[in-house]
């Protein structure tokens, strides 16, 4: 499904509304957190979201993360919930997603997982303070990641048995042989080694940090200087925080940010099997509505 002219207004009306609350939050239990991704590029660069761009991305030191997770699960609301790995066996992702109770999302149909328009929180986790080390970690977090998104992921039988054609494939095959059998055993030796990576260096004696469940590969890994504080900027007509040295952030993430992409790439990279702006809808009626609009 496509986020119509007409409907986008709406759709960035929620998620604008999610990160409201969520700030509210971590002013009430002073929490830090920064804007990041394509979210600091439109606080900076459009005071808002980027207009083609139809998603919110905060990141958290891992201290300030669990707290979150923690104050969100043990409160209770009619009109937000928290997604995360742990709390849902069904949820594909490391990172956390911050969810409005009165809308239906499902993003892939072979994926099925149904929550509600969101925000994306990430974790920023101590690292090795050799750079080196560091983005070896990132590495092997990564392939566990992809391990892990893998087993979430249902295909055919037909497509299942097609992986034995494809020699690159034929590790893919094994953790889905693996995943259909002992699942819920895998998955949790899955996730017992991404926390082992994350909690393995503590945030506070650091000098380098790492979004470990980021999708940026190396430039993930940064100093952790450049979070020694924050600096305030319009969003939506809400005051976000970014890092004090969000410029180098954001350079070393995507060059000169400040330069318009060119036309053909001002489009969202997000997927949208089925969505429902109004209410939440069960995940069986979901996963039929998805199925019949391929």
């Amino acid at each position: 499904m496509i986020v119509t002219q007409e409907q986008q207004p709406q759709w960035n009306s929620i998620i604008t509304g999610m990160l409201r609350i969520f700030i509210t939050i971590c002013k009430k239990n002073n929490l830090t957190y920064y804007c990041c991704g394509g979210t600091a590029i439109g606080a900076i660069r459009h005071q808002g979201m980027i207009p083609w761009d139809d998603d919110i991305d905060v990141f958290m030191p891992r201290k300030d993360f669990d707290r979150f997770v923690q104050i969100v699960n043990s409160s209770s609301s009619d009109d937000y919930e928290l997604e995360t790995p742990h709390i849902n066996d069904k949820y594909p992702f490391y990172s956390a997603k911050f969810c409005n109770k009165h809308t239906t999302l499902l993003e892939s149909k072979d994926v099925p997982c149904v929550y509600g328009l969101y925000i994306d929180i990430f974790p920023i986790d101590g690292a090795p303070n050799d750079y080196e080390q560091a983005r070896a970690m990132e590495r092997r977090f990564t392939k566990t990641k992809y391990k892990l998104e893998a087993i979430s992921t249902h295909i055919s039988f037909v497509e299942y048995i097609m992986l034995l054609t494809k020699p690159k494939e034929w590790g893919r095959f094994v953790r889905k042989t693996i995943g259909f059998f002992f699942r819920s055993l895998y998955r949790k030796h899955l996730l017992q080694q991404l926390d082992a990576i994350c909690y393995k260096h503590k945030y506070e004696d650091s000098t380098l940090v790492a979004v470990y469940c980021g999708s940026y590969g190396p430039k993930e890994v940064f100093p952790k200087a450049w979070l020694d504080g924050n600096i305030s900027f319009q969003f939506e007509g809400l005051n976000v925080d970014l890092p004090i040295g969000y410029d180098d952030y954001l350079r070393q993430y995507y060059g000169n940010y400040m330069q318009l992409p060119p036309e053909e790439k001002r489009i969202s990279h997000h997927n949208k099997a089925y969505f429902n702006l109004r209410e939440r809808e069960s995940d069986e009626i979901v996963y039929r509505k998805a199925k019949k609009s391929i």
